[in-house]
């Protein structure tokens, strides 16, 4: 059993009025406009370059849509959707992050962890990325929303709600690995080491988040020009490496000398990096300055 304080690592920012998803539609990569309650899509704010302001799960709701996002990233975030709000846009935005707590659940198969958090949550039928909100003591207004979390994290569930404790969970006796050290190992990017402004969604191999099919959105012709040429300068990977120390930040140089890529994450027996996309390929061995040599594992795809 696992538990994840996420409070930190991840932001909520809920958006309510009637246009919020057609807002969103064209504000970001995803096709989101026809989300219904229940269910939730990922998707990507660019900058008219098509740089990453930040990588979303949304949650669509009866009368609202919850955006989880970046740890401190949230400021940003609210400031840039605000400014692309007209005055015929039907669209509030509010950052709840400061008012509610998130946990991160791996139950793997065995339901009674969450069965003793949530009684009778095993009769939801919840496929990945949907979402319910249910009743619960545990919450300071009585209501948690409870969501599949994206496979490719290996994390049974979300859990949101205000007032939550991770000392409500005491008597599930779970443990509390490092959720860096989790992630990195299972490829997976978060902000602001590789979600940030210096790479865009196809090098962070964020596919499943971009449409190639629907309208405009800001930095949608550069993505799309991307795409259509097959011109993407350097891929997120994950590293295997040797207990040797490697540091965020730390140049990638191929045995030719060239450096090739750079360290976004780190840990223990894997890291994140950026790699040209010539280099990005299994089992390439490279090499940090410090001579730690570590070699492609796999090529990140979400």
């Amino acid at each position: 059993m696992l538990l994840f304080d996420l409070t930190e690592i991840y932001s909520r920012i809920r958006l309510r009025g009637s246009s919020r998803l057609d807002f969103l539609h064209r504000m970001s990569t995803g096709d989101v406009r026809g989300l219904k309650p229940g269910e939730c899509k990922t998707t990507v704010l660019t900058t008219p370059i098509g740089r990453m302001v930040d990588y979303l799960l949304v949650l669509a709701f009866d009368d609202s849509t919850l955006l989880i996002g970046g740890g401190g990233n949230q400021n940003k975030v609210v400031h840039w959707l605000r400014k692309y709000i007209f005055f015929n846009d039907d669209v509030q935005v509010s950052d709840e992050t400061g008012d509610t707590r998130m946990f991160g659940v791996g139950a793997g198969d065995d339901p009674r962890f969450i069965e003793a958090i949530i009684p009778n949550i095993g009769r939801f039928a919840m496929p990945e990325c949907a979402h319910r909100v249910v009743e619960s003591p545990l919450s300071a207004d009585r209501q948690i929303v409870v969501a599949r979390a994206p496979q490719a994290l290996g994390l049974s569930f979300f859990l949101i709600g205000a007032g939550l404790d991770r000392a409500l969970f005491a008597d599930a006796s779970p443990t509390t690995p490092d959720f860096d050290a989790w992630r990195i190992l299972r490829g997976y990017p978060r902000f602001p080491n590789e979600i940030n402004e210096d790479y865009n969604p196809l090098e962070a191999g964020l596919w499943n988040a971009v449409s190639f099919d629907k309208g405009c959105y800001i930095g949608q012709e550069i993505i799309a020009r991307m795409e259509s040429r097959g011109q993407i300068a350097k891929k997120l990977v994950r590293l295997t490496r040797s207990a040797d120390a490697l540091s965020p930040g730390e140049e990638l140089i191929a045995e030719g000398g060239e450096v090739v890529g750079k360290v976004t994450s780190a840990a223990r027996d894997a890291a994140l990096a950026y790699v040209r996309s010539a280099f990005a390929r299994e089992n390439v061995p490279l090499q940090s300055r410090q001579g730690t040599v570590v070699h492609v594992a796999t090529i990140v795809r979400l």
